[in-house]
């Protein structure tokens, strides 16, 4: 059963972060006069999640009428920003109290002093990528510590081959986690229930607890196939959402034969799933193999 859905409404953004998956697509952004429609399928098929991804949400101009719609049909909102756009950012705070929307914001680099204000003052999320060159500020720790925010670690996908020298494996980003929340409680890392967490049916949660839909209405398992046409599994204004999650093309991600990867010295071996499947499609062309950002060969290497 899909408990969310992940919501591309614009893939424009005023930055470009190497890590980002969305470099190079193209899609025009969501019509607005379709955002009632779109809703109402949420909703008619159960889904009281909605995570709103970009590109940059609030280059969409359309975003407010979009969040107020899912509100109206008692929808749960989570917004990822980058934080660059202050004064859309306090009136979009304005208008929606921290109630009935979530906004996580991604800092990477050395943050406004406005925006922490903002941050500070309505409690929302701080979001940073991890990576071997890209490690935690500490004084941006110490800053959610003393303010009582929550902080989240991710995972950094790895999507081409210079990414995977700076990723790391799982084991060494789950062994930072432990290292900082020692010192700093309310850390929280983001990774792919590929990994560990997931479903004992299938190896992860990609189309099977959750959906991407793209800003055409494309369907995907994951955001990091939408660029593979032969992984969209449908239209959400062509197709039901029961024909969808019906498609044949989730057959892989439906099925788990085990762990099939051969790291035996990482830590989380025995409860791995074998990691991210978008990673093997993109890496290694198939979903029979194990996550590339673990692979044992790297690991010998050092």
């Amino acid at each position: 059963m899909i408990e969310y859905v992940q919501f591309f409404p614009t893939l424009r953004c005023n930055k470009s972060c190497a890590f980002c998956f969305s470099q190079g697509l193209f899609y025009h952004d969501f019509p607005e006069e379709r955002i009632g429609r779109f809703i109402a399928i949420l909703r008619e098929n159960k889904i009281n999640s909605l995570d709103i991804l970009g590109g940059e949400p609030f280059l969409y101009k359309s975003l407010n009428k979009l969040v107020k719609k899912a509100i109206e049909k008692d929808i749960e909102v989570t917004i990822s920003t980058n934080g660059t756009f202050i004064n859309e950012l306090k009136n979009f705070l304005k208008t929606f109290d921290k109630g009935s929307v979530k906004v996580g914001v991604s800092i990477n680099e050395s943050p406004a002093e406005d925006l922490l204000q903002i941050i500070k003052d309505c409690k929302l999320w701080i979001k940073s990528v991890i990576s071997k060159e890209s490690l935690p500020d500490v004084n941006l720790l110490e800053f959610a510590k003393t303010s009582g925010i929550k902080y989240y670690f991710i995972y950094m996908d790895a999507l081409k081959e210079r990414d995977l020298k700076n990723s790391m494996p799982f084991y060494e980003f789950m062994n930072k986690i432990k290292e900082y929340e020692n010192l700093f409680p309310q850390i929280k890392p983001v990774f792919c229930k590929g990994f560990i967490g997931g479903n004992s049916n299938y190896r992860c949660p990609a189309g099977t607890e959750k959906i991407t839909i793209m800003s055409d209405g494309s369907v995907y398992p994951c955001y990091l196939l939408a660029r593979f046409e032969e992984y969209k599994i449908g239209n959400i204004f062509k197709d039901s959402l029961s024909e969808i999650l019906s498609s044949p093309k989730l057959e892989i991600f439906k099925t788990y034969d085990g762990n099939i990867c051969h790291n035996k010295i990482c830590n989380y071996y025995e409860e791995c799933r074998s990691g991210c499947i978008a990673h093997s499609i993109i890496h290694y062309g198939t979903h029979r193999k194990p996550d590339p950002r673990c692979n044992l060969k790297k690991e010998e290497k050092r």
